[in-house]
């Protein structure tokens, strides 16, 4: 930490300081990494007491807080910040999110939230904003206290106004103290009917908004006088979802003087809710059914009324169904790793061809059980600078996978080759293909085919959706072609140098 605490009122001509509490390593160290290379000063507590003392110590201009803490919990460090601290912008990180949390988090202070897992870009944008959220919030502080001092001119005051409305991304309407529309920003004026031009009589709000639940907020604050704000969903055409939020304007004596509606884009945010409960139902589904036939197998062997010939067949199903879990585990691990950004990689030149052979080589048995023969053709100079451990995990998933959606007696060919400063691996089967219309979901997460041909096939369904997250993080590309019925060919191609 600085020993000299940056005085009020800052801007981006200095560096911004950032703390992060989260008590899960990987976090600290992954939001550390990504928003040092931003230029920001970055500091880390692993629990919230500690976070909270170096919170008063420190002049921080933001605060990414988990919610589940050991200490002080995330939501306490909302209300002492709130408090104590109200110019740190607050940004909740957590892997429990969901629209309530949100209006709560919200409501105790913070200005946005990030759900667990989450990629370096996501983090650098919230971050940004929150920033940018503090400057203009110092920004309009400096402005109110000028004002006061030199009694700055009207005019000037609203074409401040007018600037840092048509920068929001989040839309803008203003409406006076008899539901008149008096100011909305572009994006504010895309929820409304028509272009209503400056130095026309007002519009009713009512009669120019395109959904009645805006409407209707205006209407609640105007009749209710104790009612400060409100809010609601809105269902857009495309599939898109936003969140309006009214808030009541009020003159130094409280009177009533109109109402500021502010319209957001909450799209990503419902889409990572809906993948959030497709993943927990497809862990709970693949973890009871391992499970229960491992507690079915124990139950037998406890009793004991098993010969040892059925005794030892049953350990040894138990032992494929652990690894199988565990498998699951390491690949959910590998997931989070890649989009959080925390991995550790050992880049250097890798002979491809080498790779290859060993990959192939560590397949060949699971291949020739089924009568399938493997075949690797190479050409040229293959290095490349990359992990040897991730070029393995590529080409072993897509391997593999040739194997296991292969026909007995089939065959799996492995051909890679350089074209100008690009690796191109080409690995086809002559398995059972797949149909046009899930080639576009082959690389989603826990995607799998399901048909009477694919059964007995056993997987986790993230093995594609690694290798292609891989393939990126070096700039890559993958793309696949298959016939049903006659096969399939994934398509690599990797840089020399990655970008």
């Amino acid at each position: 930490m600085s020993s000299e605490p940056r005085q009020s009122g800052v801007s981006y001509e200095e560096t911004p300081r950032i703390i992060v509490l989260d008590d899960e390593e990987s976090i600290r160290l992954g939001c550390e990494k990504v928003l040092s290379r931003e230029g920001f000063e970055v500091d880390v507590a692993a629990d919230g007491s500690s976070g909270w003392e170096m919170l008063k110590e420190g002049d921080y201009d933001l605060a990414l807080i988990d919610l589940k803490m050991p200490g002080i919990d995330g939501m306490n460090i909302l209300k002492l910040l709130n408090e104590n601290l109200p110019d740190v912008v607050a940004i909740v990180i957590t892997g429990y999110a969901s629209y309530e949390t949100a209006v709560e988090t919200v409501k105790l202070g913070a200005y946005d939230y990030i759900p667990k897992p989450f990629t370096p870009d996501e983090l650098r944008n919230v971050v940004r904003r929150g920033l940018e959220r503090r400057f203009l919030r110092l920004s309009n502080r400096r402005l109110r206290e000028e004002r006061e001092r030199f009694l700055l001119d009207l005019t000037e005051e609203r074409s401040r106004l007018l600037t840092i409305l048509r920068a929001m991304s989040d839309g803008v309407i203003v409406a006076n103290r008899r539901g008149e529309l008096v100011l909305s920003n572009p994006a504010g004026r895309g929820w409304l009917r028509g272009d209503p031009q400056e130095g026309e009589v007002p519009p009713v709000i009512a009669d120019v908004v395109k959904y009645e639940e805006i409407s209707q907020m205006v209407e609640r604050i105007e009749e209710d006088p104790d009612l400060a704000s409100c809010d609601a969903e809105l269902d857009a055409e495309d599939d898109r979802y936003f969140h309006a939020a009214a808030t009541a304007v009020r003159d130094e004596g409280g009177a009533y003087m109109g109402v500021v509606i502010v319209i957001r884009d909450i799209t990503e945010r419902r889409e990572i809710e809906k993948m959030k409960s497709a993943f927990v139902r497809m862990v709970s589904h693949e973890l009871r059914s391992p499970l229960a036939a491992v507690q079915g197998y124990l139950d037998l062997l406890v009793d004991g009324d098993v010969t040892e010939e059925d005794s030892h067949r049953m350990l040894e199903r138990c032992r494929a169904r652990v690894e199988a879990l565990q498998q699951m585990i390491n690949d959910l691990l590998d997931i989070s790793r890649i989009e959080s950004g925390v991995m550790h990689r050992e880049m250097r030149v890798q002979d491809l061809g080498e790779v290859l052979e060993e990959v192939v080589e560590l397949q060949r048995g699971a291949a020739t059980g089924r009568d399938i023969d493997v075949l690797l053709e190479t050409a040229g100079c293959l290095e490349l600078t990359a992990d040897r451990r991730e070029l393995e995990e590529i080409f072993t998933n897509l391997v593999s996978n040739a194997i296991k959606y292969n026909r007995d007696g089939g065959r799996v060919t492995v051909t890679a080759a350089r074209s100008e400063d690009r690796l191109r691996v080409d690995v086809a089967d002559t398995g059972i293909g797949m149909k046009p219309e899930v080639l576009d979901s082959v690389f989603d997460e826990f995607f799998r085919v399901r048909s009477s041909e694919t059964a007995s096939v056993t997987g986790t369904g993230l093995g594609l959706a690694i290798v292609k997250r891989l393939v990126d993080a070096y700039g890559g590309d993958i793309d696949i072609r298959s016939e049903y019925g006659e096969g399939s060919t994934f398509s690599v191609e990797l840089p020399v140098q990655p970008k």
